[in-house]
């Protein structure tokens, strides 16, 4: 029984050990060691679940496997960053979660699905990354120069825009001028965004003129 146990553990930290290599090549936070050690605990304690409802008939045994769920959502939410009005590690808090359920997969015996989603995951993470860069490449640079009103606080109204348009900025500069503010913004989109991102912008409160130039 211990030897059965063992050799789904080992079977967890390799399949954990192969989407946490692609996130360590890939320089992500969660690399090789989180998404073992996310497999290895997930696997073993659906494991004890299974064995404690075994040993008490009247236990629940999807009891310590369900609490997993919500585990790892604490741990995943800490991936989760933002910074400069964007979010970063999206994708690394779905991995974790992920990792997790091929553990408790593989806790329950159910070896074929582990590796199947193991293998999703894996041509998700790699060829799509290669889709998302033929993408990035259609984008180009914009500088904008934006004349406002005496109103400061149109510049988060702007990187709101931004925000919801998924449009990333590289620089954004506020100065004061006669009877108002310059913003200078530099960012990197799509023809069809800048377009939307001018349109949004002028039906703001307060701007003057907006002139603009792609890099």
């Amino acid at each position: 029984m211990e030897l059965e146990i063992l050799l789904k553990i080992i079977l967890a930290a390799t399949l954990g050990g192969l989407i946490g290599l692609e996130r360590e090549i890939a320089q992500k936070e969660a690399g090789l060691r989180t998404n073992i050690l996310i497999a290895i605990g997930s696997a073993l304690l659906t494991i004890l679940s299974i064995k404690l409802a075994e040993s008490f008939s009247l236990a629940d045994p999807s009891r310590i496997a369900s609490q997993i769920v919500t585990g790892i959502g604490f741990l995943g939410a800490g991936a989760i960053i933002q910074a400069r009005f964007a979010v970063h590690g999206l994708t690394t808090a779905a991995t974790i979660w992920s990792v997790a359920a091929i553990g408790m997969a593989v806790g329950i015996g159910y070896y074929f699905i582990a590796f199947t989603v193991t293998l999703f995951i894996l041509i998700i993470l790699t060829s799509f990354r290669a889709i998302i860069r033929m993408i990035e490449k259609q984008k180009k640079s914009f500088v904008y120069i934006i004349k406002t009103g005496d109103r400061a606080a149109i510049l988060a109204e702007i990187k709101k825009i931004m925000t919801e348009s998924g449009i990333r900025y590289i620089n954004v500069n506020l100065s004061k001028i006669k009877q108002g503010y310059l913003i200078e913004i530099v960012l990197t989109t799509s023809d069809i965004k800048n377009r939307e991102f001018v349109e949004k912008v002028i039906q703001l409160k307060g701007v003057k003129e907006i002139s603009s130039e792609s890099l």
